[in-house]
């Protein structure tokens, strides 16, 4: 597997005249255990620290392959992760307060996608990887191709403790889950140089992204006091402290330690 840097392949299409949500997010699963080394990842906080269990079926999306075994059907996890790309969709009437940003961010993940040109994987063993095990979301070129993967442990944590893990998912849960998707359109921007085996230079792109996604989206959302993961807030605070600059020792200092476990 080639060396992934996060950077974007292509740059933004404009939308189709149809709805590209209409038949919800196909994601794949992913069949093999893959040593995800250098991907660029999105860290929430939880609420637990012992990993939760429990999802229920949508029929209306067909069967994913499963990777792994456990007490609940791996296609349950993945139609959770179809529904719940599917009510960030931006054009729903319950979205318009998004900000700019994050609509047109998440339409690009479904635009380049629809045109083959972006994976979204769910990793259901993250095992033998760099992911930590609050890491939601990671993202980088895998093969020439950019990828965005979900962590299938964290992810059912995320629903767990969200308190749906069918919709409708609430509104913090759909908010957390378009940060993330948003986050990681970032690092696979062509501004993303960074060599992520390199801590120095891997948390130097975390406070780029941390920081973009703060100022374009995360701020406009606390203003609409809308509810986000705390993480989020600790680190618009943080940012705040800084005067927004972008070398920002408190916003450094959160995210530091979560880097030096990869």
């Amino acid at each position: 597997m080639a060396r992934n840097r996060g950077r974007q392949a292509s740059q933004r299409q404009g939308g189709r005249s149809s709805n590209p949500f209409s038949r919800g997010m196909r994601v794949g699963s992913a069949t093999v255990i893959l040593a995800f080394m250098g991907l660029f990842v999105w860290t929430i906080v939880r609420k637990q620290s012992k990993p939760a269990e429990g999802l229920a079926d949508h029929p209306s999306l067909p069967p994913i392959e499963s990777q792994s075994k456990g007490s609940y059907a791996d296609v349950d996890l993945s139609a959770a992760v179809n529904q719940l790309f599917s009510s960030v969709d931006p054009s729903l009437p319950e979205n318009q307060y998004f900000p700019r940003c994050a609509k047109e961010r998440v339409l690009w993940i479904t635009t380049e996608k629809k045109a083959g040109k972006l994976s979204i994987i769910l990793l259901k063993n993250t095992d033998n990887t760099n992911l930590y095990f609050e890491d939601l979301m990671a993202s980088g070129i895998v093969e020439g191709k950019p990828m965005i993967v979900i962590a299938g442990p964290r992810f059912l944590d995320f629903l767990v403790e969200g308190g749906r893990t069918l919709p409708p998912f609430t509104q913090r849960q759909r908010n957390d889950f378009a940060l993330g998707l948003v986050h990681e359109t970032v690092h696979l921007e062509k501004e993303n140089t960074a060599n992520p085996a390199i801590l120095q230079e891997r948390l130097a792109e975390e406070l780029r992204a941390w920081r973009k996604v703060d100022l374009n989206v995360v701020r406009e959302l606390r203003r609409l006091n809308q509810p986000m993961n705390p993480r989020l807030i600790e680190a618009d605070d943080a940012l705040r402290s800084c005067g927004d600059r972008a070398e920002c020792e408190s916003l450094r200092e959160i995210l530091f330690p979560t880097e030096t476990t990869r």
